[in-house]
């Protein structure tokens, strides 16, 4: 550490306040100054007129979540008919896939159309 000899008459190490320009007590003793970090722009007359209407915003958020759940089944309940449409259609074909030969295709086939079954 290097230690400067003072420039001015009444400088030293020992008094802070000669660095500083102002009396140490009065530097470390004052407040800090508060900023205002929250500001208004909303006229002081028209402040009491911006109340929040909660049931209303209770309204609409039931609503919203309603219409959330209302899509949710709706995607849930298409995709559970694709599947069963698609395990239909793999029975059928495997149906129609077992049949021997032409004429026995075309018995199935016919079986089909009348039951709507895919099975004997």
């Amino acid at each position: 550490m290097r230690l400067y000899a003072p420039l001015y008459e009444g400088d030293s190490i020992l008094r802070p306040d000669a660095a500083l320009g102002e009396p140490a007590l009065k530097v470390f003793k004052s407040p800090a100054p508060a900023a205002d970090l929250v500001r208004s722009n909303i006229p002081a007359d028209a402040a009491n007129e911006t109340v929040l209407d909660l049931y209303a915003i209770e309204l609409a958020a039931r609503r919203d979540r309603s219409i959330a759940l209302a899509r949710m089944l709706k995607s849930l309940f298409a995709s559970i008919g694709a599947w069963l449409e698609r395990n239909e259609y793999a029975e059928r074909d495997r149906f129609f896939a077992a049949s021997e030969n032409l004429a026995d295709l075309e018995q199935r086939q016919r079986h089909f159309e009348r039951t709507g079954m895919a099975h004997y």
